[in-house]
C-alpha cells in the first residue's frame, strides 16, 4: 500500500473505521482518532495532566485493537514521555531543546517547551538552492513554491505571493528549463530574498487564556477578501478568562490564486 496513490486516503480511512467500530469502550479517545490525525500523524492536546495521560493510553490501547502501534511521542511535559518505553519516543525526558530547535508535525516545527509552531524549519527555507548557483527556471521555482508548506495555513500570506509569480511565468510560456526573461527574474530576487523573514515567525499552538484560570468567553472570528490575483481567508480565536484576561491568537488560513481570465470585475 505504501508508495500508492491511494495510501493517504486508505490510511485515514481505517483509522476513521477503527473509530467507528470501538466507539463503546473508547469515545473520548474514538473522537481524537478521527479529528487529530493527518495521516499517520497525531496532535493532541488536553486541559490537565491527568486528562492528557488518559487520552495518551486509551489512544494507545485502541490502536493497538485495529494493530498499529503508537510510537515517536513528544510532549511539552516530561511525565507524558515517562509513560511510555523510551524506544516509542521521539525526544527524551527531561525535555531538553534550543531555542530554535523543534519536532516535525505536520509540516512546521514544534517547540515542546515553549509549545510553539516555529515556521522557520518547517518550510523550504533550509532547503532552498541559491539562485546565483545555478539559473533560475520555472522547473526550480515549481519546486521551491512546492517546499513552502504548512499544513494549517500559518504562512499563506506568503505562499500566495510565490503562486502569484508561478502563475504569471505560465504567461510567458516558457518551457520548464528556460532562464526566466530579466523581467521575471528581477521580480522573483525580489521576493525569493524576503522568503528568509519567516525564520522569525513563531505561533502559538494553545489560542486559550489558561495562565490564570478557565476561560470564560471563547469567540471563533473569520475574515476573507479577494483581489484580481488571489483571495484568502483566516480564522482567529479570542479568548477572555476569569481575570478578564483577552487574547486572540490566528488558527488557520486559506489562500487561492485567483483563474486567469481575459476581463473580468470584482465588486
Amino acid at each position: 500500500m505504501c508508495g500508492s496513490a491511494s495510501a493517504p486516503y486508505l490510511t485515514t480511512r481505517c483509522l476513521q473505521q477503527l473509530a467507528e467500530d470501538e466507539p463503546k469502550d473508547f469515545s473520548l479517545t474514538s473522537e481524537a482518532l478521527t479529528n487529530n490525525f493527518y495521516v499517520d500523524d497525531a496532535l493532541c492536546g488536553a486541559n490537565t495532566i491527568e486528562d492528557a495521560l488518559q487520552l495518551q493510553q486509551e489512544l494507545i490501547a485502541l490502536l493497538e485493537r485495529g494493530g498499529f502501534n503508537l510510537c515517536k511521542f513528544c510532549a511539552s511535559h516530561p511525565s507524558i514521555l515517562e509513560a511510555v518505553p523510551p524506544d516509542c519516543r521521539e525526544m527524551e525526558a527531561p525535555i531538553e531543546l534550543d531555542s530554535n530547535e523543534g519536532i516535525k508535525t505536520l509540516g512546521l516545527q514544534w517547540h515542546p517547551l515553549s509549545d510553539q509552531f516555529l515556521i522557520s524549519k518547517g518550510t523550504c527555507a533550509q532547503k532552498l538552492r541559491e539562485p546565483k548557483n545555478s539559473p533560475v527556471t520555472k522547473h526550480i521555482i515549481s519546486s521551491i513554491v512546492a517546499a513552502v508548506f504548512g499544513s494549517i495555513g500559518l504562512i499563506s500570506p506568503v505562499v500566495v505571493v510565490y503562486k502569484i509569480f508561478l502563475q504569471q511565468s505560465w504567461l510567458h510560456k516558457l518551457d520548464w528549463d528556460d532562464q526566466l526573461i530579466s523581467e521575471l527574474l528581477n521580480q522573483w530576487m525580489d521576493i525569493y530574498l524576503r522568503l528568509s523573514q519567516v525564520n522569525e515567525i513563531a505561533v502559538d499552538r494553545l489560542g486559550l487564556v489558561l495562565a490564570k484560570g478557565q476561560s470564560t468567553e471563547i469567540q471563533l472570528h473569520g475574515f476573507c477578501d479577494s483581489s484580481e490575483k488571489a483571495y484568502g481567508a483566516c480564522l482567529y480565536l479570542r479568548s477572555i478568562n476569569q481575570q478578564g484576561e483577552v487574547t486572540t491568537k490566528v488558527l488557520c488560513s486559506k489562500s487561492r490564486v485567483a483563474k486567469l481570465r481575459k476581463s473580468h470585475s470584482i465588486g
